[in-house]
Parts: C-alpha cells; structure tokens; sequence
C-alpha cells in the first residue's frame, strides 16, 4: 500500500474541489523534490511519480476537462520525459543487482559495475541543473493553471466516465496479451493501462475503505510484478544493445535468469488479473462511480 496519503478525493468536498486539491498537493510535493537537496536519484524519482499521478488524475476525470484534457496530459508527461534517461539508468542498475542477489550468483558483478558507471555518468552532465530548472518552472505555471481547472458534468457522469475508459483498456490489453503471452509490448501496455487504473481507486478509495483499500493493495501487485517485468525486457535489450563492450558468459547468465524470472512474473501477474479485471467495464465504472456518490450519505450515517 502506498504511503502518499494525500493522493485520495475527501467526501466532503465537490469533484472540482478534490480535483484542484489533489492536484496542488502533487505538483507542490514535485517542486520539493525538484528544489530540495539530497540525493538526486530519489528526488528525480519521485518527480515523475508525481507526474503519472496527475496523469491518473487527469484521466479520471477527462469527461469533465473538456479541450483541457489534452494539452495537461501532454504537459506533465513531457515534464516527466526530462529525467527519463536518469531513471531508465537506475532501473538498469537495480535490475541487475535484484537478479544476482535472488540468484545468489557473483558472475554479474562486471555488468553491475557497468551499469553503475553509466548511472554515475548521467548524474554528473552538465544539463542537469537546467533540466531541474525547466521543470520547477512549467510546473509553477501548472499549478496556477490548476486552480482554476473546469470539470463539468455531474460527479457520477464524469467518474463513471473515465473509469470505463480507462479500466476498459486495461481489460482489452490484458485480453490481448493472453493471447499472445510472449509479446513484450502488448505486456507494457498493458502495465500502463493497470496503473492508471490503480491511481483511479487510490483517488476513490474514501468512498467505502474496506473494500477499495483491498481492490488498491491487488492492483499495487499486479501493477508492481508487471512493471518488473518490464524491466527485465529493457535489461535484456539494453545488453544487447551494449554486448560488444560486455562479458558474453555474463550476458548469457543474465538472459537466462531474466528469463526465468519472467515466467514466474508473468504467471503471477495473469492469476491477479484474473481476480481484478474479469467485471464489465460499465458494471465496474458505475459500481465505483455509484460508491463514491453515495459516500457522504454512508459517512453521516455512520457518525450518527
């Protein structure tokens, strides 16, 4: 379960108001993490997790941002996109560590001093301070355009809305991909496609905790044994990207652990589907959209 505990909408307070105040809170923790000290890993880090929340954000509510939608959605991915490179290098050097820890095996050593290496070398580029500044300043200007974001339609409309749109995809990739286990990227889609809806039922969880909170912890898995996954296909291309400057008996140690963790992975992510995305889309998008309209009347009810 996630420690953010702002990242939900409060009953008592109208679609617009959560969405603006969900909204202040993350673009606010990003600048700190953009404008603090410490190490810079974790802080570029959490940057873009902050920018994939606002992107749930946006979709849950995208049937009331109107012409909005689109040029916000695009904005926070692209701030998200300044550090992309940084990230992918610290995936890759956990990756590698994670496999030869499980597999208790020293072989890997040189891959992991490599991938350190080239996690060190981006840290230290030149570009760096700028790219920090670029992204404290576009969102500043977010967090102005914020304020004053319209969502219009009713609450059961608009939830109903991007919830169907969004766990409707997640239900057709995860078809897909069942069809054709094999293919990375339908798996990567797919992953997305999880995530977004996992950052719906964080937002709506207050609507009624026990069960939401219970639906959020099954997702945070499967959206966690997809996205390692996922690291180990850009592992495996990344080393073969590089495999002229690399150990061979290495490599093909790695190929073949990457391998049987993804197996293990994938069988686990399809048996967690199965129990989180078998509902309708229009059932699942009106039973949550109905949870959440009907909050406040369970919250008095339970106080008096």
């Amino acid at each position: 379960m996630t420690d953010d505990m702002t990242y939900h909408f409060k009953p008592g307070l109208s679609l617009t108001e959560n969405v603006r105040q969900v909204a202040d809170d993350q673009i606010g923790a990003a600048l700190a993490s953009l404008t603090g000290e410490g190490a810079l890993e974790p802080r570029v880090h959490d940057v873009r997790k902050r920018m994939k929340k606002l992107r749930g954000l946006l979709r849950l509510v995208r049937p009331g941002l109107g012409k909005h939608y689109k040029s916000e959605n695009a904005e926070f991915r692209d701030i998200a996109r300044l550090f992309s490179d940084i990230r992918d290098k610290q995936v890759l050097t956990q990756t590698l560590e994670g496999l030869a820890e499980k597999a208790g095996d020293d072989s890997l050593s040189p891959l992991i001093a490599w991938a350190g290496e080239r996690r060190d070398a981006m840290l230290h580029e030149h570009d760096l301070p700028g790219r920090l500044e670029e992204a404290a300043n576009r969102l500043e200007d977010a967090r102005i355009r914020a304020t004053a974001w319209p969502v219009d339609g009713t609450s059961h409309e608009v939830i109903a809305g991007g919830l169907k749109k969004t766990y409707g995809r997640a239900r057709k990739n995860w078809r897909k991909a069942g069809r054709d286990p094999e293919n990375d990227e339908l798996l990567h889609q797919w992953r997305k496609r999880v995530k977004y809806h996992w950052y719906h039922c964080r937002l709506l969880r207050e609507a009624w905790p026990e069960p939401m909170l219970a639906r959020v912890d099954t997702l945070d898995e499967l959206s966690d044994v997809l996205g390692d996954d996922h690291d180990l296909v850009v592992l495996r291309a990344t080393l073969d990207e590089a495999s002229k400057d690399l150990p061979k008996a290495a490599r093909k140690r790695v190929a073949e652990l990457a391998d049987a963790e993804s197996e293990v992975l994938r069988k686990r992510a399809f048996g967690l589907a199965a129990q989180m995305l078998g509902e309708k889309k229009g059932q699942l998008a009106d039973r949550l959209a109905g949870y959440w309209i009907s909050a406040p009347t369970m919250a008095e009810r339970k106080a008096g």
